[in-house]
């Protein structure tokens, strides 16, 4: 729903949105972008925004750059609606054969979505939902909450964590491609971040002036920063 909110505002205020066309190259003259190529056609551009996600690393190899971000494979499900009983998220950081931590929140309307994160983790594109994923952490969500014994499940899926070196994302323009703009390895966080950096992005692409903030938000996350430390909760 909330995805949906930010495609009909952009649709109304002027973007256009292609589907079904995959990105085949980025022209760069003098070092500076200049276009990109797709499965249907060539587009004139002079900026090029990298938020490809789990596949921002193949887009970087288009302009020469090998972005630091690899993507893990995590598994996620969904209850029936229920009465409202759960506040805050719930986040269990203690180890178990298989998953460093599990956590679970319940919607507005109802559901409880739950996930798990995978000990060791599980590097790759590989999407396909397991047999093992749903007796795993239900067992864990029920021996610390009993009262989500009888819930049904809805459904489960998996999908895919770009992660960055450090567990933060890399936000910039490149040194080295003039007009390439980085938003990537955003490490399960990106609908989280993905509001505010969109905002901040676009005064970056229009070349509107930053506050303090902004630089001292974009400083933080360089894509050419060193990396130190690991993602939190890991």
């Amino acid at each position: 729903m909330a995805g949906h909110a930010f495609y009909e505002e952009a649709k109304r205020t002027g973007a256009t949105f292609h589907y079904h066309e995959r990105v085949t190259g980025i022209v760069v003259e003098n070092g500076r972008v200049k276009g990109v190529k797709t499965t249907k056609g060539e587009y004139g551009t002079k900026v090029v925004l990298n938020a490809a996600g789990p596949w921002a690393r193949k887009i970087g190899a288009l302009v020469g750059l090998d972005h630091p971000v690899n993507p893990d494979s995590h598994e996620g499900g969904i209850t029936e609606p229920v009465a409202h009983f759960l506040g805050p998220m719930v986040v269990d950081i203690r180890p178990s054969p298989g998953s460093g931590n599990y956590y679970f929140f319940q919607l507005a309307t109802g559901q409880v979505v739950f996930s798990i994160t995978p000990q060791p983790p599980i590097p790759g594109f590989d999407r396909r939902e397991t047999s093992v994923f749903l007796p795993q952490v239900a067992r864990r969500m029920v021996a610390l909450m009993p009262r989500l014994t009888n819930i049904r499940v809805r459904r489960t899926w998996r999908g895919l964590y770009p992660m960055s070196p450090d567990g933060s994302p890399l936000v910039g323009w490149s040194e080295e491609v003039k007009g390439y703009l980085m938003a990537i390895g955003m490490c399960g966080q990106g609908f989280m971040l993905g509001p505010g950096l969109g905002e901040l992005l676009a005064r970056m692409v229009t070349q509107e002036t930053l506050s303090s903030e902004d630089q001292e938000t974009l400083q933080i996350l360089s894509p050419y920063r060193r990396f130190r430390g690991q993602e939190a909760l890991k």
